[in-house]
């Protein structure tokens, strides 16, 4: 089996490439989705593997995801960020948990994140996963079949994500329909990276309006008529980081489940439609 590591980034020069897949500890191939204003592809060979780089005009996290899976060809993905350190041994931990578990098409390993919103290990043995289990996790360490991917309806919503209004949650409702379309996803215990604080958030600006609409709209698909308890149990849990109070945070997430149900990705300023009321 062949593995690829599929990595969004970007305003890399080519030798920014060579330098991230140093970084990176790339030992595979690799695909890198280099958002840079101008359409190119080039390929290079970095120690012996085939790195693939493709230039895009456009840019957006969750479209720049869908095009690496339409591009992925090798028999694994392994979707991970531009601040990821692979663990050394990743490609034969990879290809011996897909062999140890031959009925997994969706394999998602453990990884590190010591900073911000610290993620630890979530699990110490191989077994299905579901949404419960990765809803607090990042698209970094899912691993996948190609073409079992691309056979399932199951994408990234291009109207979530960086840099949309509505701009998280993308990973989540990706894996929420994942988990929903299919139930060959596993949880392994392998480390297969860690996460370093090399950058400042793509995304994270402050819990201001924006977040909790974005928080309402994102929790509307993830629990349905349950959204409003989701959102006062983040609320409680996280409460002394917010400066607004139930109130404000609710009102703002309400213009979100507005949208949400009338199928809206834009913001409607701060007056309210009399039905979103």
């Amino acid at each position: 089996m062949t593995i690829q590591v599929l990595v969004p980034c970007l305003n890399k020069s080519k030798e920014d490439i060579v330098e991230l897949c140093d970084f990176l500890n790339i030992q595979t191939d690799a695909i890198f989705l280099n958002q840079t204003g101008k359409s190119a592809e080039y390929e290079l060979c970095y120690q012996d593997h085939q790195i693939k780089v493709v230039e895009t005009e456009w840019r957006g996290v969750s479209r720049a995801r869908n095009e690496l899976i339409r591009r992925a060809n090798a028999d694994i993905g392994l979707f991970i960020d531009d601040d990821c350190v692979l663990a050394p041994e990743y490609p034969t931990h990879i290809l011996c948990a897909y062999s140890s578990l031959p009925e997994a098409d969706f394999i998602r390993f453990n990884t590190r994140r010591d900073y911000w919103n610290p993620v630890g290990a979530h699990t110490r043995s191989h077994k299905k996963a579901s949404f419960r289990d990765l809803s607090s996790l990042g698209m970094w360490g899912l691993s996948f079949k190609c073409e079992k991917l691309r056979r399932l309806s199951v994408r990234f919503n291009e109207s979530l994500g960086a840099p949309n209004y509505l701009y998280n949650g993308e990973d989540s409702v990706f894996l929420y329909d994942l988990c929903k379309a299919t139930d060959h996803v596993y949880l392994d215990p392998f480390f297969v990276c860690e996460v370093k604080e090399t950058k400042q958030s793509t995304w994270f600006e402050s819990y201001d309006k924006r977040y909790f609409v974005t928080k309402g709209f994102v929790y509307s698909h993830l629990y349905g008529n349950l959204w409003g308890l989701a959102l006062l149990r983040m609320y409680v849990k996280y409460r002394k980081e917010f400066s607004m109070s139930f109130l404000e945070v609710k009102r703002h997430a309400k213009l979100g489940h507005y949208l949400y149900v009338r199928n809206q990705y834009n913001a409607l300023g701060d007056v309210w439609p009399k039905e979103g009321r």
